[in-house]
């Protein structure tokens, strides 16, 4: 599988909760999560299927994480 494959939301959701991350609020269709030792919130649209990995690459940024770390995860928690 390719390094930019999209993920699925509750794949992502299930991500974040895993690290420590809570449900902070929706503002118009984008939710918004807060991290442990992160400056600025990371946030996704949850009525979307997928996320693209564009998306995912920016806000794991913040998490200090990459996309390999998120894919690894995803395969290990299935």
């Amino acid at each position: 599988m390719g390094n930019n494959r999209p993920v699925k939301t509750k794949d992502w959701i299930a991500f974040l909760k895993s690290k420590g991350c809570i449900y902070l609020r929706t503002t118009a269709s984008h939710d918004h999560y807060k991290c442990p030792n992160c400056l600025r919130t990371i946030t996704h649209r949850e009525k979307d299927k997928e996320i693209p990995a564009l998306h995912c690459r920016t806000n794991l940024h913040t998490l200090g994480l990459t996309l390999k770390d998120l894919y690894d995860w995803i395969e290990k928690n299935r």
